[in-house]
């Protein structure tokens, strides 16, 4: 791996010459010319109103659907909520309204979708959706380095939070790989505690960021300050540690301390206080079928669905994120 990281004077006020008070008044006129402007700025702010609420955003009204990436509905929790303890509750049934929608109407984030030995990469993300890393944040080569939009933000605002914490420059060191850049490296699968088989890697989302320290090797990472703190903080901007050393034996991966996954704000909060790792999340939403949670006065729907005849059943009358688990699902949420 390449170790190389990309990385007036204002003039003097001098005091206006106060002049001799005129025997003739303005007043009069000041006066009208006040009036004027008044009302003149009356109507300008009349007419700006009146264009604001006839205004309308067409991705965001289409049945509730959200923009992916769309920091105001995908991140609601702010980053001082992240200590705030909740109030869950489990039910069988969601207390919102729903209605049915087509699958093929749905926007699928992908934020969610299981990937490992045992489920592939469902597809390469859009294109208008990756981003190249470069020069967002600092990287290993600034050729060829991309990310989701939503995954390269999330690492953006947290290595900021990390310069603030005295930590040495964090870079990203891989992000969104294609098939063929994923069975150049896999090779004859030699590395393959490490490196998984092409077709069968998050890279291939581009919701996958490596992220590595100046001067610390990828194996060292987790003893030092830097991969304390990620391990730590990546979840208060919706990134997982996606493969833990406790989580071997579920996860089917070697303890990769460098290897941080986008799930969403809320996701990778709830995910981080109960200690699931992407496989059992997704096990629990399955079994729980519905729960909720309270958290700052506001309500956290999550819930899970199986397409009925291309059907499945999102809120209705207002907005809501949906994935699909990859396992022939979709886990949808939302807040009241």
């Amino acid at each position: 791996m390449d170790s190389r990281v990309s990385t007036g004077n204002r003039g003097s006020y001098r005091r206006p010459v106060r002049r001799s008070r005129r025997r003739r008044s303005h007043a009069p006129k000041l006066l009208a010319l006040a009036i004027i402007l008044l009302l003149v700025g009356l109507g300008t702010y009349t007419m700006l109103a009146g264009s604001n609420e006839n205004y309308s955003d067409p991705i965001s009204e289409q049945q509730g659907r959200s923009r992916p990436g769309d920091s105001s509905s995908d991140d609601p929790l702010s980053l001082e909520d992240a200590d705030t303890p909740y109030d869950e509750a489990v039910s069988s049934e969601p207390p919102i309204p729903l209605t049915p929608m087509s699958t093929r109407n749905i926007i699928d984030t992908g934020y969610l979708a299981l990937i490992n030995h045992n489920h592939p990469a469902p597809s390469e993300p859009d294109e208008s959706l990756i981003s190249p890393v470069w020069p967002t944040v600092a990287v290993s080569r600034i050729d060829d380095m991309y990310l989701h939009m939503s995954a390269l933000r999330a690492v953006a605002e947290m290595f900021t939070s990390a310069r603030a914490a005295d930590l040495s420059a964090l870079f990203v060191s891989s992000g969104f790989r294609d098939f063929y850049r994923q069975a150049y490296l896999y090779g004859d699968g030699s590395n393959s505690e490490y490196v998984m088989p092409p077709g069968f890697s998050e890279h291939h989302t581009g919701l996958a960021a490596d992220i590595l320290a100046v001067g610390i090797g990828m194996l060292e990472l987790s003893g030092t300050p830097e991969g304390r703190w990620l391990a730590a903080n990546s979840y208060r901007y919706g990134l997982i540690l996606r493969y833990p050393q406790w989580a071997e034996a579920i996860t089917g991966i070697n303890y990769e301390p460098w290897h941080f996954r986008y799930v969403g704000r809320v996701h990778a909060y709830y995910m981080m206080q109960n200690d699931f790792v992407l496989e059992e999340y997704i096990t629990y939403i399955h079994q729980q079928g519905h729960f909720y949670f309270e958290k700052n006065g506001v309500t956290h729907y999550v819930f899970h669905q199986t397409p009925q005849e291309g059907m499945i059943y999102v809120p209705e009358g207002q907005d809501f994120i949906v994935s699909s688990d990859n396992k022939g699902g979709y886990i949808i949420w939302t807040i009241q």
